[in-house]
């Protein structure tokens, strides 16, 4: 199959939806040990970015437990723009600050120099980058799953991940900077996702998993997993 044509397809199918909504799960394990989960429910209009999440995170650190509980309502207008926000990242993220390579944090009005060509051609070589190392594999009901692995991408692309996916923002905003220490310092990434895409050109799922090590303060190493996995309904 057309990795082009099916990405497409799939574009074109999600544009005409007026809503979606869905649960976000994130795990993340120190030595098999579970440190900190976050459950995300949501719904989105496609149409104006306007959501309702409710929100609930759990964290268990250097013998320490927080929970913490919420619900929230924005929408995507203003500087940001309703259309600005990378998905993923706007279920996880409470506010859904977008990244991509070279160009910051997407919705910082004023800020020129994510527009410059070098940005654009990072971006450009980014997006090719991933789309030569996906993997396409056709069921027999029709539906098809992509693939990516990290160990068959560039290096350069391996850091780019590394900084945008394990970035500090990701567990900030809950304010457990321990925890964000933990993964943003994660090195030697394994891992991939996978994302499962129905008969009608319509993502049903889309599941993250990566792996390293991480060194705490005597410089002793740490396996540490992080695993998300966002479920849609249309």
């Amino acid at each position: 199959m057309n990795k082009i044509k099916l990405l497409y397809d799939v574009i074109m199918t999600m544009k005409d939806k007026d809503s979606c909504s869905g649960n976000l799960k994130v795990a993340g394990k120190k030595d098999q040990a579970s440190i900190f989960s976050l459950d995300n429910e949501f719904e989105k209009n496609m149409a104006d970015g306007r959501t309702k999440a409710r929100v609930s995170m759990e964290m268990d650190y250097a013998g320490k437990k927080v929970k913490h509980e919420s619900s929230t309502e924005f929408d995507g207008l203003g500087c940001h723009g309703a259309g600005g926000h990378g998905f993923m990242n706007h279920m996880f993220l409470r506010h859904g600050h977008g990244h991509y390579p070279g160009h910051g944090r997407i919705g910082d009005c004023g800020d020129s120099k994510r527009f410059g060509i070098k940005a654009k051609l990072a971006r450009l070589a980014f997006i090719l980058d991933v789309l030569n190392s996906l993997k396409v594999e056709e069921k027999e009901n029709q539906s098809t799953v992509l693939s990516l692995s990290f160990d068959e991408i560039s290096g350069e692309m391996k850091k780019i991940i590394h900084e945008k996916m394990l970035h500090k923002k990701m567990l900030h905003e809950q304010g457990q900077e321990r925890v964000c220490k933990e993964f943003s310092g994660m090195g030697v990434l394994t891992g991939g996702f996978n994302v499962f895409i129905n008969k009608n050109k319509e993502v049903e799922k889309i599941i993250v998993t990566l792996e390293g090590t991480s060194k705490d303060d005597l410089n002793e190493p740490h396996q540490m997993n992080l695993q998300a996995e966002l479920s849609l309904v249309w």
